[in-house]
């Protein structure tokens, strides 16, 4: 099974496919990273699906989340105050003065199943995440496990459920990995963060949760499908449900 430690997180960042707010403390948005050098999946807590890369950040607290954006941009109709990202173009703002907008979103309501799990992939969200203050900068940097972080950064977000058809609860180790290219690969090692992974699903039950990664720096990314797969799940260590194929998603 994974292993992979507790992440710190900065401001505001993917929408819960987002890939959109942010913990109790600030606004909504949309990502969560999980730190490279992190080791436990079962310990990772990630943010609030609709929180950013910055105002999680456990260092946030040091950190002045005090940013209110200029009127003009406020007042535009695309502006969305909860970071509840839904439609193309609309965009919010962490209090670490990070800027979310959506750019691209699909429901592909695909599924996937391994053993007595199923896998329902129901949404996919693209946000540019430009930060405004310096301070925005640096706790995203910090949450991705980057020495420096080219602004507009661009995050990917899957939101997804985990039935379990079986009478046993198990354990899942969340998702394997993100291949956004032959070259580009994201996974609990790589900044990726993975909400369900560690998670326990009770026997005949559900999980509805989330996952976010690192899609590009500066450049808006080109590629035009992913493709995801699922780690095993276990019960008392023991893996009793096998890891999945992969699946392929138009982004």
């Amino acid at each position: 099974m994974r292993l992979h430690q507790t992440l710190v997180l900065a401001g505001l960042s993917l929408l819960v496919l987002g890939l959109a707010g942010c913990q109790s403390s600030a606004q909504k948005s949309t990502t969560s990273f999980k730190n490279s050098s992190s080791q436990s999946s079962r310990h990772y807590s990630a943010a609030n699906p609709d929180a950013a890369v910055s105002a999680t950040s456990s260092s946030s607290s040091s950190e002045a989340q005090t940013y209110r954006p200029a009127a003009s941009q406020t007042k535009r109709a695309s502006y969305v105050k909860s970071g509840n990202l839904k439609k193309s173009g609309q965009f919010t703002y962490d209090k670490v003065g990070t800027r979310l907008q959506l750019t691209k979103v699909k429901h592909p309501q695909t599924t996937l199943k391994s053993g007595q799990l199923t896998y329902k992939i129901t949404t996919v969200r693209l946000i540019k995440n430009t930060a405004e203050t310096a301070a925005a900068k640096r706790m995203a940097a910090q949450a991705l496990n980057l020495s420096a972080l080219k602004s507009p950064y661009y995050t990917i977000q899957l939101k997804f459920t985990i039935y379990n058809h079986g009478k046993q609860a198990v354990t899942t180790d969340g998702i394997k990995a993100i291949r956004l290219s032959a070259n580009q690969q994201l996974n609990a090692t790589n900044q990726l963060s993975d909400a369900s992974a560690g998670k326990t699903i009770a026997g005949k039950g559900k999980l509805a949760t989330f996952a976010t990664g690192l899609a590009s720096e500066k450049t808006k990314p080109t590629f035009k499908t992913i493709k995801v797969a699922f780690a095993g799940a276990y019960v008392n260590q023991k893996q009793v449900v096998s890891p999945t194929d992969w699946l392929t998603l138009t982004v």
